[in-house]
Formats: C-alpha cells, sequence, structure tokens
C-alpha cells in the first residue's frame, strides 16, 4: 500500500490548453544555451513554471533540476542549462502554488514538439532528488533512466509571433511515488497547460466524511482527498486504472481561520467533470489495483473565465 493525496482544476478553453503525457526520451542534437534563447523573426517569450499536486504521507519532496530543453518542430532541441542547479521541494507548491524553471526567455516562434526536464535523480545513494516522511526519515527518490534521459513531456505546441507564452507544469506526486520493499521510486506523472487559460476551484468538505466508519483511520487530517475524473457521469475509481484514471486529486486541508476542510484544485481543462472524495486516499498504491471507496461525488462544469474566479464546490456529509 501507498500512502499519499494531493491537489488541483480550472477554468480554460480546450483550444489553449495542452494535457501531456510523459515519456522516455532518447538523445537529441541539440544547441546549448545558458542565457536567453535567440529568436528569428517575430521572436517570442516562453516561461515555463512548475506546480504541484501533493501526497499525504510526506513532509518535504526534493527534486534536483539542472536545466531543460525545448524541441522545435524543424530544427534541434534548444537547451537550457542552469547556472545553478534548482533544488525544488514540490510540496512548498501545492495548490495554485507555482516556481519559474525559466522566465520570459526569447525563443524562435513555430511549431514545437516537446520538452524535457533535466534532473539528477539516479539510483546512486546521493539524495540530490528525495522524500522526508512525516516521521523525518529521508528516502532517496530515483527515476530510471531519469540522468540520461531526462522527464520528457510529449506533445507539441504553437509559439505565435510577439506571444508572451507562459506554460505550467502540474508534477503530480500522488500518481509518480512508488513504494516497494522499502526503496522509493519515482515514475512522474506530468501535465501541461498555458497558465493564462487556467482558473481555480475551491471546495469545502463536511468532517462527515473524513472519520466515516469506512475511512483508514480517525485522523481528520491523514487520508482525504478529491478525486477528479473526465465526464460528468464518470464512474471513480482509484489510481491505478489508465481508463478512467483520475485527471488530478486534492488534498483536503483543515483552514484554521475559518475551521472548514477545504480543497483547492487548479490547472484543469474546461469541461464536465465529476469530483469524488475518499477517506482512503493513503491506501491507493498507483502501481496496484486497489478497491478504494469514494464516499461522495458530484457534477460539476468548468467553464472558460478570463477572470479567473473561485468557484466554491460544497460536498455535505452522507444523506441518512
Amino acid at each position: 500500500m501507498n500512502m499519499w493525496a494531493m491537489p488541483k482544476l480550472i477554468h480554460t478553453t480546450l483550444s489553449c490548453l495542452l494535457l501531456l503525457t510523459l515519456v522516455a526520451c532518447g538523445g537529441d542534437s541539440s544547441n546549448t544555451i545558458t542565457a536567453a534563447g535567440r529568436g528569428g523573426s517575430s521572436p517570442a517569450t516562453i516561461t515555463i513554471s512548475l506546480t504541484d499536486a501533493a501526497v499525504d504521507n510526506a513532509r518535504e519532496v526534493w527534486v534536483q533540476f539542472t536545466g531543460l530543453s525545448i524541441k522545435p518542430a524543424a530544427s534541434p532541441a534548444i537547451n537550457f542549462t542552469f547556472d545553478t542547479v534548482k533544488n525544488i521541494n514540490l510540496l512548498d507548491l501545492q495548490g495554485t502554488r507555482f516556481t519559474d524553471l525559466i522566465s520570459n526567455i526569447v525563443i524562435p516562434t513555430g511549431s514545437y514538439n516537446w520538452i524535457r526536464l533535466d534532473v539528477n535523480a539516479a539510483n546512486d545513494g546521493i539524495n540530490d532528488t528525495y522524500i522526508m516522511l512525516n516521521n523525518g526519515n529521508i528516502y532517496e527518490l530515483w527515476i530510471p533512466s531519469g540522468r540520461q534521459t531526462g522527464l520528457k513531456i510529449n506533445s507539441g505546441f504553437e509559439l505565435l509571433a510577439n506571444e508572451n507564452l507562459n506554460l505550467i507544469v502540474d508534477f503530480d506526486l500522488r500518481k509518480s511515488i512508488i513504494l516497494r520493499n522499502g526503496n522509493y521510486k519515482l515514475r512522474p506523472s506530468l501535465r501541461m497547460m498555458r497558465k493564462r487559460n487556467t482558473g481555480t476551484i475551491t471546495g469545502i468538505i463536511s468532517p462527515t466524511l473524513l472519520t466515516a466508519p469506512n475511512c483508514s483511520d480517525t485522523d481528520p487530517a491523514t487520508g482525504n482527498a478529491i478525486y477528479l475524473f473526465a465526464g460528468a457521469t464518470a464512474i471513480p475509481d482509484d489510481l491505478s486504472n489508465a481508463n478512467p484514471g483520475p485527471v488530478t486529486s486534492a488534498r483536503i486541508r483543515l483552514n484554521t481561520r475559518s475551521g472548514n476542510y477545504r480543497y483547492i484544485i487548479g490547472y484543469v481543462p474546461a469541461g464536465d467533470y465529476t469530483l469524488a472524495f475518499t477517506c482512503q486516499a493513503d491506501m491507493d498504491d498507483p502501481d496496484t489495483n486497489d478497491n478504494i471507496i469514494f464516499s461522495f461525488t458530484a457534477s460539476i462544469t468548468v467553464t472558460a473565465d478570463s477572470a479567473n474566479l473561485n468557484l466554491p464546490v460544497i460536498i455535505p456529509g452522507p444523506v441518512r
């Protein structure tokens, strides 16, 4: 069993969103750039930011980024090597928080095939990428072939003349961390979208759901998550099933000011969705088929909203 939970959900136009999958990356001829990329005619700028959907049983999850690459459709990849490595605690980036990997870099306009994030995450006994559990124990996190191939987001996008494109990459830890025989492996699950077209949904969960008899424990601070599924009538399932697997999920947190248990979901495409609550999220292993119980579901339509307004979704306790 694994013990993880997380956040995300949005308003945006479908035409402007890029949903991307992670694949292994092979070698490519490339141009290495340490400062701003050089644009051709009508250059544009690009910013690539990182956010996170969090896990339950971890205090910190650090990933060491060394650079990234962007592949034009008709020319070699453009490599950006960071002057100093970026050590990022992904758990600092929950909800709508983010950090920039590159900012306002000038690159040529046109079609691009993929983006690759370069990381130090080899199985070498060095804690450059690692997880710290709630009990303070630290374990190395390693990505198979991560040092050689990086994390390739294998989908294209178009950069228009004079555009200031801001892409945000969601590093979904709930789907990414695998625990086997006391060892932690990182199998990154990434999605990416245009940040300017995203919004946020916040919601409130009834406390009666957090300590129901079917919960994994009686602690209202653990094991509780909202899963987001595509489609208004989706049937919720655990993380391991690809069809239909959750788009993302959100961790439930106590708001000490209001006394409400809330979730925040950011950066999800417009459309119809099903929200599903479980208090067994800490038993959902992304590598196995788990019989997770969802105690409440609700349908919601997310629409494009240039004002990026927050829409509260209140999930009450069970009807008796």
